[in-house]
């Protein structure tokens, strides 16, 4: 079965650096919506703004970025078995796309959900090193994707980060392993 493994979680949890290390450890695609949002997201009337104050972008700008993603999915899929994905997924309808899109041209997805300890959190906030992010402070935008966060109801992999990015990509992909198996009922 082709999926897509997205690695969902606030900013600051790790989830584009598990995300990375997973796709090259595994030699599976990455696939980069951070690219796409510096095309789109700068489109938007209210970016600086947005950006200087932490705020999330409108629905309607996320939107546009996850039509292109599904655009890029359905080129992907004919060159990838699987591919990983790091995102928030902090709103249920635009996440939706994302999952519609990956049903559509992988076949399937797992949603791996990435908790982090609050401290740990805020110290990775505080660092400056972020680079080729969208968000040049994400400890800005933190309290507002924390805050609007709508649940995922759908069955997911939690991924305790607090240890070695070795060891949560390591334990992480036997888990994916193990959900892929048994949604295929073991073929």
């Amino acid at each position: 079965m082709n999926v897509v493994i997205f690695v969902a979680g606030l900013p600051g949890t790790g989830k584009s650096s598990i995300a990375k290390c997973l796709a090259e450890k595994y030699s599976i695609h990455y696939y980069d919506i951070d690219e796409v949002k510096k095309v789109i997201y700068p489109q938007d009337p209210d970016f600086e703004y947005n950006m200087r104050h932490g705020i999330p972008f409108k629905e309607e700008t996320r939107l546009k970025v996850f039509e292109q993603v599904m655009v890029d999915f359905k080129q992907l899929a004919k060159k990838c078995h699987h591919l990983v994905v790091d995102e928030a997924l902090h709103l249920k309808r635009s996440r939706q796309v994302l999952f519609d899109s990956a049903k559509a041209y992988f076949g399937g997805y797992v949603v791996v959900w990435v908790k982090t300890d609050e401290a740990l959190v805020e110290a990775r906030l505080r660092k400056k090193n972020r680079k080729n992010h969208i968000l040049k402070d994400p400890g800005k935008m933190y309290p507002a994707f924390a805050k609007d966060f709508e649940r995922v109801d759908e069955s997911h992999i939690v991924c305790e980060n607090n240890g070695s990015l070795e060891e949560t990509t390591q334990g992480l992909f036997c888990l994916i392993q193990n959900v892929a198996f048994l949604q295929t009922g073991g073929r």
